[in-house]
């Protein structure tokens, strides 16, 4: 609420004719309100709620015509503009009242299909809305409920991560990360007979308690590829024992020249990792 000195300059849009002698003005600064007959001060409303439009009365106008061309009822028209009768005069202006938030008037020739049409809602949903309401008696100025058209967005599962790599799979990665270095295509690792064979190698390993390149159990590499059924072109074998990460042993590989020349070798094409309790396998075969 706003106060200014009785004497203020301020330009009448309408006023109404009663004990109260409200008027609605406009100050200099642009601000819009209704004032009293206050003989000391002027009571300024620096937000006047529901108004968004304004009627200039016509010869000929009656409450009930301006009502029902501007599809309210001529009680919320009163309301709006303090009126206690229905005495009005050409040149006034009257505030025509908007409905709330999530509401709707009914104007002259509206039907409920028309309603729905206009506002983007579907029939059913503003008949849902509406319970109450006779479609067939919608009457201007009636309160139709507006159904939600935005719902709230589903809540979304957060993101899963991705399943950790296994060893074996970060050795590849790494494996082809060196060969991206080299220029070389990156190795398959699809082969699962060949990746079973690099698994078992490594098991081997620990159960039987060696290092070296030929099993007690299944002899030479090339003797074990030929027992799990693995054809190849050119084959070869890097292992390593005692690393604890992918990394590590993907280092120390690449520190020693034999090794580091199965995984830069432009003759494979395929790889099978294999790693049990500290024990590492690299199959090397050119699968073509």
């Amino acid at each position: 609420m706003k106060l200014i000195s009785a004497g203020s300059t301020v330009k009448v849009i309408s006023q109404t004719k009663n004990a109260n002698y409200w008027i609605y003005v406009q100050a200099a600064d642009g601000t819009k309100g209704y004032i009293t007959n206050s003989p000391t001060y002027v009571k300024l409303n620096t937000q006047v709620a529901g108004v968004t439009n304004t009627y200039t009365v016509k010869d000929g106008d009656t409450l009930w015509t301006i009502a029902n061309s501007q599809g309210v009822t001529v009680n919320d028209l009163m309301k709006a503009n303090n009126l206690t009768s229905g005495s009005i005069y050409p040149g006034q202006v009257l505030q025509i009242p908007a409905a709330a938030a999530g509401e709707y008037r009914v104007a002259a020739g509206d039907t409920l299909y028309k309603i729905a049409a206009k506002l983007g809602l579907s029939l059913n949903s503003l008949i849902q809305a509406n319970p109450g309401v006779d479609a067939n008696q919608l009457y201007v100025g009636q309160i139709l409920k507006v159904p939600q058209t935005s719902q709230a967005p589903a809540p979304q599962p957060a993101p899963q991560q991705a399943p950790a790599l296994t060893m074996a799979e970060q050795v590849v990665q790494l494996v082809n990360a060196e060969r991206a270095k080299a220029g070389l295509k990156p190795l398959r690792a699809d082969n699962a007979t060949l990746n079973r064979m690099a698994r078992d190698k490594a098991v081997d390993m620990i159960q039987k308690n060696y290092f070296s390149h030929t099993s007690p159990t299944f002899g030479s590499p090339f003797a074990m590829m030929d027992k799990y059924g693995i054809h190849y072109g050119y084959a070869g074998e890097n292992i390593a024992k005692g690393q604890t990460s992918a990394q590590q042993v993907m280092n120390d590989w690449m520190n020693s020249s034999g090794h580091r020349a199965n995984i830069l070798s432009p003759n494979y094409d395929t790889i099978g990792v294999g790693y049990y309790q500290g024990a590492w396998v690299q199959e090397f075969i050119s699968a073509n």
